[in-house]
């Protein structure tokens, strides 16, 4: 073979060894073309509230970087058969995403606030029973100066926040046997509550049973029969949660949060053009995820009501005086989050 041939044969081969199938077929073979992956973990149910978002995030990413980065999203199922994980990251059925995230074996998830607040506590205010005047004011708060402040305490721990998300909207109270139509059904109410020191504040200041734990064990034991009531939203009461707990306590009393974040080792490392196409996808996919969050109560309020199901709201009075049983929570947990911040997040407009 003369040098013309083996040049043409080497081109050939190079053509048809694309970038992508090298990188996708053989993860030891890498080249400068080769596009940067994203794994992005679905940890939590339903998956329905959190795979809407990821799927926007991953299409906008991938044509605004003009296929420079991929996005894989990857249930926990799917996340063990390819990838694997340490016994320390697995809880029974569950992935914990928030140490995956900080220890770079996967790069994005979107998990929950109260999960968060175990690398940064201020994550925690957000938790604060009656915090927000109404979603105006908490996008004002979590799209602003504050809720960027607020996430870079998680940096330190080598994860990024991007985005504040919903994944359900306002809190509610489901219960086994009774509504909860005054503040003094609280007493004695054994009741699954975000696993934040907050929410379990709030419950004991009202003489419940409170039961901190993680929403996806909570929500099992409550299934199972052990919990009498829960912390959950609309659009997580599914069909087994209503079998176990029936009465939906419309309550409203906080904001169930969660934010999209990533490895910041991961992210650091990217080019700058690539960093703002992440962020800003990110954020777009917030946007409409909080947006569906709403359109999803509002539309399981109108199936709810067609279906007969039991909701009680405490009357006005009684919702007041849940207002001003609470309030001794800011003064309490004013050492832990600040005054500064606190206010910040009251006095914005």
């Amino acid at each position: 073979m003369n040098n013309f041939q083996s040049y043409i044969t080497g081109i050939v081969a190079s053509l048809m060894l694309s970038p992508v199938a090298i990188a996708n077929g053989n993860p030891n073979l890498k080249t400068a073309d080769a596009p940067i992956k994203v794994r992005w973990l679905l940890a939590h149910e339903p998956a329905r509230v959190f795979e809407r978002a990821a799927k926007q995030f991953k299409s906008e990413v991938e044509q605004n970087s003009n296929g420079r980065v991929s996005v894989e999203i990857l249930t926990p199922s799917e996340y063990l058969t390819k990838y694997g994980a340490a016994p320390k990251y697995k809880h029974g059925n569950l992935l914990d995403d928030v140490a995956l995230v900080k220890a770079g074996e996967i790069e994005m998830t979107q998990t929950y606030t109260t999960s968060l607040g175990r690398l940064n506590p201020k994550m925690w205010v957000l938790d604060l029973p009656f915090l927000f005047r109404d979603h105006a004011h908490a996008k004002k708060v979590i799209d602003g100066a504050v809720g960027e402040k607020i996430m870079a305490g998680l940096v330190k721990n080598n994860v990024r926040g991007l985005a504040f998300t919903y994944s359900g909207g306002y809190r509610i109270i489901t219960s086994r046997d009774q509504g909860i139509t005054k503040v003094a059904d609280f007493k004695n109410l054994t009741i699954r509550t975000a696993n934040s020191p907050v929410a379990r504040a709030m419950f004991e200041e009202l003489g419940a049973k409170a039961v901190p734990m993680d929403h996806d064990s909570g929500i099992q034991q409550v299934k199972e029969g052990s919990i009498m009531a829960a912390e959950t939203t609309i659009a997580r009461f599914d069909d087994l949660q209503q079998k176990a707990t029936p009465i939906l306590n419309d309550t409203q009393h906080s904001l169930f949060l969660t934010s999209m974040v990533v490895n910041e080792k991961f992210y650091s490392k990217l080019p700058a053009d690539l960093k703002e196409v992440v962020r800003k996808a990110a954020r777009n996919a917030a946007e409409s995820e909080r947006q569906d969050s709403l359109t999803d109560e509002s539309q399981l309020r109108k199936a709810f009501a067609g279906n007969g199901m039991h909701v009680v709201s405490m009357p006005p009075a009684e919702v007041q005086k849940l207002r001003e049983m609470t309030k001794p929570l800011y003064k309490r947990f004013t050492p832990m989050f600040g005054a500064d911040l606190i206010n910040s997040i009251q006095s914005a407009q």
